[in-house]
């Protein structure tokens, strides 16, 4: 009963928050600016990190990095990433929306492309995905309302969770052969 409640006011959120951007493809020469979502739980998330980073080098592209950190950390553990761009647990509200002014860079910022590399279907970055304000979006979970213009995701035989930095790689190729 109570879940059932958070899905209205779930909907009631995404619909009055959701972007009017139109998506569709951008070629790699049309694209300035690339917000990118990363679980830090992800396997290899800083060689993850990493290759991001490289290709916004490579490419010229500016890249701004967001962080996903769900994970209970105890008194003595540090964060692993900046807290400016980094969403933790305690930054939801009871429905699991983001906290807003935290999260306004990425969803106000009117970039060429969002890449969502967290694969699954959790409501927080179901909110982001909708509401961000790129022109192009590309993700690793299939959200419903098909909001991004391509879902890329792992081997059906594979651990998904393990496989970001490869799936990052295919998405970089892609994004080379968009005339």
């Amino acid at each position: 009963m109570f879940e059932s409640i958070k899905d209205i006011f779930r909907r009631r959120r995404i619909h009055r928050m959701a972007s009017d951007i139109p998506t569709t493809f951008v070629p790699l020469a049309e694209i300035s600016s690339v917000n990118v979502v990363v679980d830090v739980e992800e396997p290899g998330f800083d060689l993850l990190k990493e290759d991001i980073l490289a290709w916004g080098r490579q490419t010229g592209i500016k890249i701004n990095i967001f962080f996903f950190d769900f994970r209970k950390l105890g008194k003595e553990e540090l964060l692993l990433t900046s807290i400016q761009t980094t969403l933790l647990r305690r930054e939801l509200d009871w429905i699991g929306t983001p906290d807003l002014a935290k999260v306004a860079p990425l969803i106000e910022d009117k970039s060429d492309l969002f890449i969502s590399l967290v694969e699954n279907g959790d409501f927080p970055i179901d909110f982001l995905s909708k509401c961000a304000k790129a022109r192009f979006k590309i993700g690793r979970y299939a959200y419903e309302g098909n909001i991004f213009n391509i879902v890329i995701s792992g081997s059906p035989t594979a651990d998904l969770r393990s496989d970001a930095r490869e799936i990052f790689s295919k998405i970089t190729e892609f994004l080379g052969k968009i005339q």
